[in-house]
């Protein structure tokens, strides 16, 4: 979550949970064996591969002690937030699933759309995880919902800062040959972002 209208303190942030490294594992594990073996090092694991939930929590022998997981599996994450967790602490990285993670007992998410919608983000955070109130959980997440789907729908990285740049804020644009998204798609977005409640440019 990157708004600075919202105070850090508020913010479910891997640093309280002392992830000040991120591990990014390749095919070839390369970066792994180099990163593991440096002493004292608390590492967060960026799981974008398909690994079992126990292959997961096995990296914690070697010094990884959370990770943002992208892999849209609910049933492997529910094993790693219920059956591993004493072994690997899961973030929920896939937008679509962020109520479930956090219902779940994940103790935050590694979510895009929160540069979006960041007062929404936090007030979920806050209603399910901190209070654990379902019911309000529930109405905050029926307004963000469609907003994750949707970008979910298209390609990430343009739609996530397609977003931002429609509540005003500039992005710097993407790499190419990616761009923003077409104006049909904007007005989508815009609609999606007005049922929520959010203003937009």
């Amino acid at each position: 979550m990157s708004d600075q209208r919202i105070s850090q303190n508020r913010l479910p942030a891997l640093s309280r949970l002392e992830c000040p490294a991120l591990l990014l594992i390749d095919r070839g594990g390369w970066l792994f064996r180099n990163v593991y073996f440096k002493p004292n090092l608390s590492v967060s694991g960026w799981h974008g591969l398909i690994l079992s939930p126990i292959e997961i929590a096995g990296l914690s022998k070697v010094g990884v002690k959370c990770l943002k997981d992208t892999s849209g599996n609910a049933p492997g994450f529910t094993e790693l937030v219920f059956g591993l967790s004493d072994q690997i602490t899961a973030f929920n990285g896939w937008d679509t699933l962020t109520f479930y993670g956090l219902a779940a007992g994940s103790p935050g998410a590694v979510w895009g759309a929160a540069n979006i919608i960041p007062e929404l983000a936090v007030e979920l955070y806050e209603a399910v995880t901190v209070k654990g109130d379902l019911k309000r959980g529930r109405e905050l997440w029926i307004k963000a919902w469609p907003i994750c789907k949707f970008l979910e729908s298209h390609n990430y990285a343009a739609a996530v800062k397609t977003g931002v740049e429609l509540t005003g804020q500039s992005t710097g644009g993407l790499r190419k040959p990616f761009a923003l998204l077409r104006p049909e798609l904007q007005d989508e977005l815009k609609a999606l972002l007005k049922n929520a409640g959010l203003k937009t440019i």
